[in-house]
C-alpha cells in the first residue's frame, strides 16, 4: 500500500466519522479535526474603517465646542475633509451619542 492509498484510506474513514490514527512519529503535535477550534471573526461592517474612532472623535469634538474652535480646525486635527467630519457628529448625534453642536453662523471679525 503506498502513500496515496493511506491517505485515500484515511479520507474515507475521516468521512464515515471513525477516529484515524496517524501512524507519525509527532503524533502529539498533529490535531484531529474534533480539535480544531476556530475563533468567531467578528463581521466587519459596511464602507471604509475610519480614521479616528468614535470615543476619540467625540472627545476632540467636544473639546473644541468649548474652546471656540470651527469645524475647519476639528477637520484638520482629525485628518479629515470638515464634510466627513460634520455628517459623522451628525450621524453619532442620530446614535444616540451626546455630540455638541458648535455655535451657528460665521464669526465675527476681530
Amino acid at each position: 500500500m503506498n502513500l496515496i492509498d493511506e491517505i485515500n484510506a484515511e479520507i474515507k474513514e475521516l468521512k464515515n466519522g471513525s477516529q484515524v490514527i496517524l501512524n507519525t512519529e509527532a503524533q502529539e503535535n498533529v490535531k484531529s479535526p474534533l480539535q480544531i477550534t476556530h475563533k468567531p471573526v467578528p463581521k466587519r461592517g459596511r464602507g471604509r474603517p475610519p480614521i479616528v474612532g468614535d470615543v476619540k472623535f467625540i472627545e476632540l469634538w467636544n473639546q473644541a465646542t468649548e474652546e471656540g474652535r470651527d469645524l475647519r480646525e476639528v477637520a484638520k486635527d482629525l485628518g479629515i475633509a470638515p464634510a466627513s467630519a460634520s455628517v459623522r457628529a451628525s450621524l453619532l448625534r442620530k446614535k444616540g451619542k451626546a455630540l455638541k453642536q458648535f455655535r451657528r453662523g460665521r464669526r465675527k471679525k476681530i
